[in-house]
């Protein structure tokens, strides 16, 4: 079905929160399922399965420090939303790192949980979709998963890292990659209050820009554009890479 419509069989959205991902990926779902397609809409970030009973623990234990600052600003249990994304089956506690983790070995051993924890998601929420015959349009994917491990470890270089790598190959072949982005000064206009620091969100949109060159993605800045030009430009963007 995806062949005869001339759309990609997955479309990845990654970018700081704030930028307008979820508009833009619900856009896309309408336009996609106005034209016949079945569309799943998948979340892909960091911490999943295993990972995230452990991160409970620590949580539970009191053995978190949370380096951004938002939930104590908040004075909530979680910061975001997307901390907890229920309709994804997703949790996201991002910004809150056990001190267990400072030393090399603890967090060789958390990322090899973090990379083992999100196979079976990527191949719940992406693969199985495919093999059904629909398109995933992925509103966060592995760029994020790289983004939010690097941040929960406090290391820009886990980009580069094996682990990294590994989860780079759990991309289907043909994965359309768009980052969405937006200044600190848009983001913090839209977010207000639940908008992350200036370190939190200027650490994965370093990421971000890094990894734009290893997935091949389209860069769309809505700082500079309104919703339906940013819409636009992504569509067009498929129909080049389609063609």
């Amino acid at each position: 079905m995806c062949a005869n419509y001339g759309f990609p069989r997955v479309i990845a959205f990654f970018g700081p929160d704030g930028a307008g991902k979820s508009t833009q990926a619900e856009l896309l779902v309408n336009f996609l399922t106005a034209r016949g397609l079945r569309v799943k809409r998948a979340w892909v970030r960091s911490t999943h399965t295993f990972a995230y009973l452990l991160w409970m623990l620590f949580y539970k234990l009191n053995l978190c420090d949370d380096r951004s600052g938002m939930l104590k600003r908040m004075r909530m249990g979680f910061a975001v939303s997307y901390l907890n994304e229920k309709d994804y089956g997703a949790v996201s506690p991002i910004t809150m790192s056990p001190p267990i983790l400072k030393g090399s070995l603890s967090r060789w051993i958390w990322a090899t949980i973090e990379v083992i924890s999100i196979v079976p998601v990527v191949v719940l929420q992406v693969y199985l979709p495919l093999l059904l015959g629909r398109v995933v349009v992925a509103e966060r994917f592995i760029v994020d998963s790289i983004a939010s491990i690097a941040y929960f470890l406090g290391d820009e270089g886990f980009a580069k890292s094996w682990h990294a790598r590994f989860l780079l190959r759990l991309i289907p072949k043909g994965t359309i990659f768009v980052f969405v982005d937006a200044d600190y000064g848009t983001i913090l206009s839209r977010r207000k209050e639940v908008a992350g620091p200036l370190e939190y969100t200027e650490f994965h949109r370093r990421l971000f820009r890094k990894l734009t060159k290893v997935v091949g993605a389209v860069y769309i800045d809505t700082s500079r554009l309104s919703i339906k030009e940013a819409h636009q430009s992504i569509l067009g963007f498929i129909g080049k890479r389609m063609n």
